[in-house]
């Protein structure tokens, strides 16, 4: 639906060229203008997409815009640049990374990150947050550390470097300094575009300021909109005073001023505009707001939070019950998380539906936490930081503190490890963690070599077990059918694999409500062209079983899967003993496997400086007199190592033996630092529960296992386990892939009239009914699940179609188990619901490189480029999540949002509580006690953001007491003009 626009809005968007300063209060139409204005650039100036570029600060802000250019632009909207004010640091670093003193392959340090370093600088961790605030402000605003955190400062500075890594302030700072000391990249970067456009101008800090006018400098086209009161981000360097400072520079005697409050009533909008008296006007404006209520903005006190909590539930079960609004309509507003988590629990103990929102960072998904914590080692195996990040992602807390007080000041993470692993008992189930700890990290170092693109990298991360979040479809491989061993599943991939290169339409028949669901299961496996069958003219492709189309889409999408490693060496040491802290190598064997074949072998026996113990000597036959004649290790080191190469270095449960061994006896000589180990026993134990001895490896594959514990033998039978353990990874992947479509799945198996009459399976699918039957109770749980739009997908589509294709939305519900079970699965979260769409989420992320593209993105800011290395794409994806820690707020269509006040920004409610408006909440302590009047402004503002978030109904709150101390005054209502009524006094 198009607006047209109100008198000073047609100001803003049809303003001349040059310097335009947009001032626009809450709810005036910001981004409608901002829109608005790119249109009239392109289709009334004549200008270009590709010289437009659009700078904003949150990941939200910029989809918006994104999203809002494609309906008024279409496929020309592609061209505008767009996104965050660090995205764009980001991309110019990466182009000029040699001019502006960085080393190539530089990583972003996110806030987890950061924290982790400070934890090795040993800040406690609740000082890191706020000592992280005042490292920006010195760096944005010279702002003065006192001697300990200048200390701090210099020490995490040289952590930064020394591991190549940037945090989000030396992205801009540093961005700022190539464009200020290199004239000629400044000129080139500005050339790419003739106008400059910069939204929520407030939040510019001096550095960023200084780099966005360089941009705008050859011609001067620079159109900023903010609100000054609106400025509430101070520790960021952020200061309203940057759109006084931009009207001086440019010159502009007044800014369009966007007057009219759309969003709240009349009312609401008088009494936040009366929290704003107080503070210096630094432009001339008279904002107001027409819409009427019938609700005046209320204020109540209390003793307590107790008595707060008790009423503000009471008064919104009473209003909910009066207005028939959705919970998703009332938002509770404070200064302070814990006075959000103590709401959290007391709203869900009186059974109102709640949203404890915090920012939507990405790596807030523990799947996609867990995911970039271990690419962080595959990027840089040697990184203390990402190692502690990584078992973070493993170890529970109270365990990881007991790691790390091992630890001490040795500062070697993994050998720690491995030492205290050693020194506890073996069969602990917390040593076991340890071990695998151990064994995951070594191999994510021997990944790089496997792997030559991201999705089957990623996708052998997610094979390994994420905590409480499971591959469904993994966790029952053995139970189901090789999609490779159905022909009828191998023909319809074949099909289907035809059309997709012809970019041939897919078209599925009618079948009673099934053809939807298997739409549904092309449009989220990826396919493009999956028109409904009444619009398209094209014949239909002859689909008639869900599971057969499943496996066929599961067949296409493993072909980029293959995980084998091209060559290895497989390798065995035999020794005098089992300690592996003290013994001697007595035997090394090993081979050399290149395209599945073992084309060259090693084999040393090795005289040791201890002698033979009696039992090793009864596990592998050899006395001190067999080895008296050989050569020490230290002469048969380099011969092996040479032998060795560049290959990776393979062991079957090496990581408690043969490996520590190998590095200890080699310490400090040339070449072991060098050395990538891969460990086959932790997929040995995810691919069966049977033993995973080499030697019943062996017997169960069918391998002459020739002389066991002698070690060119082991080395050669492992060789050949390898190889079957491969093949069957490989089976394994393509039964495992695509689990995001389980939940349309779920959905056709139930639309299936063979599942429900208990008929046989479609032709050529072995064991088909059993098969239908897992998958249908495997699948069952997330069409009903919270996190699947398949249920409405279908009754979206039956909609469309008239409404008698298939059976009702009731009907199908009660087939996959009835509305009872969706209601009892939506209810909570549930981790094994959520793993499909985090890998959706993850999926989503991901551009694979292309071998068409360049080497090089043509624009460093462009969002389809595709090419480059696998590092590169590692380092690509690893930008974008750390990028989305500003990615703003998800809130909740159908829960009450509680929501600190600095979050709110770009969001509304209908209900409004702001719990709180006490001195020592908004401001705060010390800022009331000493009236402090920067802080105090900002703190008006801050309020008057959180007051306009709502449209009808407003509710202010304070406690005389809160958490058991003084609250103080409550200034703000006082300058309001507002009397709290007494709720609760005696």
């Amino acid at each position: 639906m198009d607006f047209d626009p109100l008198p000073q809005q047609r100001l803003a968007i049809e303003a001349p060229l040059g310097p335009v300063l947009v001032v626009a209060g809450p709810g005036a139409g910001k981004t409608f203008c901002l829109i608005a204005r790119i249109n009239h650039l392109i289709n009334t100036r004549g200008l270009a997409p590709e010289r437009i570029c659009a700078v904003t600060f949150t990941n939200r802000a910029a989809e918006e815009i994104a999203v809002r250019l494609k309906h008024t632009l279409g496929d020309r909207a592609e061209g505008v640049t767009r996104g965050t004010i660090h995205a764009l640091c980001l991309a110019l670093l990466r182009e000029h990374a040699e001019a502006a003193g960085l080393r190539k392959g530089f990583g972003v340090a996110d806030e987890q990150y950061q924290k982790v370093i400070l934890g090795r600088l040993h800040v406690p961790l609740e000082q890191r947050g706020s000592l992280l605030n005042r490292f920006s402000r010195h760096r944005a605003q010279d702002y003065r550390l006192t001697d300990d955190d200048a200390r701090l400062y210099r020490e995490y500075a040289v952590w930064l470097a020394h591991r190549n890594m940037l945090d989000f302030d030396d992205l801009v700072v540093k961005a700022e300094e190539l464009v200020r000391t290199h004239g000629d990249i400044a000129d080139a970067i500005a050339a790419r575009w003739d106008y400059l456009l910069v939204d929520e101008f407030q939040d510019v800090n001096a550095v960023q300021y200084d780099l966005l006018k360089r941009l705008a400098a050859p011609h001067g086209n620079f159109f900023a909109v903010g609100d000054d009161e609106q400025s509430i981000f101070t520790w960021t360097g952020a200061d309203p005073y940057v759109l006084v400072r931009f009207s001086r520079d440019y010159e502009i005697d007044r800014p369009i001023v966007l007057d009219k409050n759309c969003r709240c009533s009349r009312q609401i909008f008088e009494t936040a505009r009366r929290v704003l008296a107080q503070n210096p006007q630094l432009f001339e404006k008279q904002l107001s707001a027409e819409q009427e209520s019938p609700f005046e903005v209320a204020a109540f006190a209390f003793r307590d939070e107790e008595e707060e909590t008790a009423w503000l539930i009471d008064d919104m079960l009473a209003d909910r019950a009066a207005s028939g609004l959705g919970w998703g309509d009332y938002a509770v507003l404070y200064r302070k998380h814990k006075v959000g988590e103590y709401l959290e629990g007391r709203l869900v103990r009186a059974g109102i539906p709640c949203r404890l929102a915090r920012g939507r960072s990405l790596v807030e998904d523990d799947v996609i936490k867990y995911v970039i914590a271990a690419l962080g080692i595959v990027r840089d195996p040697g990184d203390p930081v990402a190692l502690e990040a990584f078992a973070r992602c493993v170890l529970s807390p109270h365990f990881l503190q007991e790691v790390e007080a091992a630890i001490g000041s040795s500062g070697d993470f993994l050998a720690s490890v491995r030492t205290l692993a050693r020194r506890r008992p073996a069969q602990d189930p917390d040593t076991k963690k340890l071990w695998r700890l151990v064994f995951q990290v070594e191999n994510l170092r021997a990944l790089t070599r496997s792997h030559r693109a991201l999705v089957p990298l990623v996708d052998e991360i997610l094979s390994q077990s994420v905590g409480p979040y499971r591959n469904a479809l993994e966790e029952r491989h053995d139970e189901l059918t090789d999609p490779a061993a159905i022909p009828e599943a191998v023909r319809l991939a074949e099909r289907l694999a035809a059309a997709i290169a012809a970019e041939q339409e897919i078209v599925i028949a009618p079948q009673g409500g099934l053809e939807i669901a298997l739409r549904g299961m092309l449009i989220v496996a990826g396919l493009r062209h999956v028109p409904t069958s009444t619009t398209s003219r094209t014949s239909p492709t002859s689909i008639t079983s869900a599971l057969t189309l499943f496996k066929a889409l599961q067949l296409l999408h493993a072909e980029e899967l293959d995980t084998a490693l091209e060559r290895y060496v497989t390798f065995d040491l035999e020794t005098t003993d089992k300690d592996a802290e003290v013994c001697e190598v007595v035997e090394v064997g090993a081979v050399r496997v290149v395209g599945g074949k073992i084309v060259d072998r090693f084999h040393s026996l090795v005289q040791p400086y201890r002698p033979i113990t009696p039992g090793a000597t009864k596990v592998h036959g050899y006395t001190d007199g067999d080895v008296r004649n050989a050569r020490p290790f230290a002469e048969v080191w380099p011969e092996f190592r040479a032998f060795i190469g560049d290959d990776v270095l393979i062991a079957h449960n090496g990581q408690h033996f043969d490996i520590p061994v190998l590095r200890r006896l080699a310490a400090g000589r040339e070449g072991v630092d060098t050395l990538v180990f891969y460990d086959t026993l932790p997929l040995v134990r995810s691919l069966s529960r049977d033993s995973a001895k080499l030697e019943d490896l062996a017997l169960r594959f069918g391998i002459d296992a020739g002389r066991a514990h002698h070690a060119l033998d082991d080395a050669v039978t492992l060789a050949r386990v390898y190889r079957e353990l491969e093949r069957l990874r490989a089976v394994r992947a393509r039964k495992a892939v695509l689990v995001n479509l389980l939940d349309y799945l779920g959905l056709a198996l139930a639309l299936e009239p063979e599942r429900e009459q208990g008929a046989g399976s479609p032709k050529g699918v072995p064991d088909g009914p059993g098969e239908r039957e897992i998958l249908f109770k495997v699948a069952k749980f997330y069409t009903l699940g919270r996190y699947s739009d398949a249920l409405a997908f279908y009754e979206m589509e039956r909609e469309r179609s008239g409404g008698n294709s298939g059976p009702s939305v009731d009907e199908v519900i009660r087939r996959l188990g009835g509305r009872a079970l969706m209601t009892r699965l939506r209810a909570e979260p549930d981790p094994a619901q959520r793993y499909p769409a985090a890998v959706a989420r993850l999926r989503a992320l991901i551009d694979e490189p292309s071998p068409a593209e360049p080497a090089s993105p043509p624009d460093p800011l462009s969002t389809t480029w595709r090419g480059g290395t696998l590092r590169e794409s590692i380092d690509r994806l690893l930008d974008r999540v750390a990028l989305s820690t500003s990615e703003g707020i998800e809130v909740a269509p159908d829960r009450v949002n509680l929501l600190t006040l600095h979050s709110t920004k770009g969001l509304e409610f209908s209900r409004v509580y702001i719990v709180g408006v006490e001195d020592y909440q908004i401001p705060g302590l010390r800022e009331a006690k000493e009236n402090r009047q920067a802080e105090i402004q900002e703190a008006r503002r801050l309020l008057y953001v959180g007051m306009t978030r709502t449209r009808e109904r407003l509710v202010l709150t304070r406690v005389e007491r809160r958490f058991g101390m003084e609250a103080g005054g409550s200034s703000f209502l006082e300058e309001m003009g507002l009397q709290a009524d007494a709720v609760g006094a005696e």
